[in-house]
């Protein structure tokens, strides 16, 4: 896959070794062209990929890369409980089906229950031979779990008694950071954090066999450290990274469709996602990833994050101290928090008001 990679890409660098221009801004780079944005097809030199464009994002066809399976065992049995007394740095809490789940991240652990109350220590081990794994999806039947610092990700089944690691991909970009379930296409989202690549998995509906379809690559995120994504309709979300934009494109191409400046002492956004008439966005570290600036901001108006003016919600949670990722539980909304007291919030909203603020972990 590494070296399909390399050579589509060399075919791309050729494409656009003309024409095109890098804005003063960080993480900017368009190219120029008379009118329009002209969506055109090229061929690469070898392989015969084929690499569907436009200005700020190219598709690129994997020829249904398949993963690689692994054996299920028919002992019946239950996964083990967890033994650390606290979580580390959680990425992510989630509900996918019918558990809830925990990506420790720290710890090298994803955590599952089926109450979402239980203490820690009551939670059984999904798997841990991972490292600094920061996201989990599911379709119901396949759940998804990006090994970040493995550059992998990971299919488990629930089979015999527990969850089974039965599929593997390697080789998924750099430091792959969050992945999405998208029911509308019945796609799996996976994204590098700092190669600007989309990796669109989906499965064979008779065997469960997944398989890479497809990698969506914006060029002004090549080479920034975007931590996540969040689908909102037909539209991709982007918190802003150390390039200092956060960007929304268009889901099926990646294509950008805006940008909003951010300064850069928030720009190291671990998630944003729309609440209501609001914005929210997890802020872990500033361009220098310093957590100084650390805090979790709203706005109605993403315009208005260039001149710093937003609300700043840090204070309806008490002792958090590095929000991360957020996501909607059973009608609430859930944030995990790094190096607080408390891990993991819980929270209401309801006519653009925080209410019902409460900690889980």
């Amino acid at each position: 896959m590494k070296k399909l990679r390399i050579l589509v890409f060399a075919s791309v660098l050729c494409i656009f070794s003309c024409g095109s221009v890098c804005a003063a801004e960080p993480g900017f780079c368009k190219k120029v062209e008379e009118e329009g944005t002209a969506e055109t097809e090229t061929t690469a030199a070898e392989g015969s990929e084929i690499l569907r464009e436009n200005d700020t994002s190219v598709i690129i066809p994997m020829d249904d890369a398949f993963a690689v399976k692994l054996g299920v065992s028919d002992m019946h049995m239950q996964n083990p409980y967890n033994d650390f007394k606290n979580l580390k740095l959680p990425a992510q809490i989630t509900r996918q089906g019918d558990y809830y789940f925990i990506v420790d991240t720290y710890n090298d652990q994803v955590l599952y229950a089926s109450d979402l109350w239980k203490s820690i220590g009551e939670w059984r081990v999904m798997d841990r031979k991972l490292n600094r794994p920061h996201a989990i999806a599911s379709d119901g039947s396949m759940y998804l779990v990006v090994d970040t610092d493995n550059n992998r990700v990971l299919c488990y089944e629930y089979v015999n008694g527990r969850f089974q690691n039965t599929q593997r991909f390697d080789d998924v970009g750099t430091r792959p950071h969050y992945i999405q379930y998208d029911a509308v296409t019945e796609s799996f989202f996976v994204w590098s954090s700092v190669t600007g690549d989309m990796y669109i998995i989906k499965k064979e509906p008779v065997n469960n066999h997944m398989y890479i379809q497809e990698i969506r690559h914006i060029y002004e995120l090549d080479g920034f450290y975007v931590r996540s994504f969040c689908i909102e309709g037909d539209e991709v979300l982007f918190p802003s990274g150390n390039n200092g934009y956060l960007i929304v494109a268009d889901k099926d191409t990646l294509e950008v469709k805006e940008r909003y400046e951010v300064p850069m002492e928030i720009s190291g956004m671990a998630f944003a996602k729309k609440i209501g008439n609001y914005y929210y966005m997890t802020v872990s570290t500033d361009d220098k990833l310093s957590h100084e600036n650390a805090k979790m901001i709203r706005t109605s108006d993403l315009q208005s994050l260039s001149l710093g003016l937003y609300e700043d919600v840090t204070r309806y949670f008490k002792d958090m101290r590095v929000p991360y990722y957020i996501d909607r539980i059973n009608g609430s909304y859930c944030v995990t928090n790094h190096e607080g007291k408390k891990y993991v919030y819980m929270f209401n909203v309801a006519e653009d008001v925080i209410k019902d603020v409460q900690t889980v972990h």
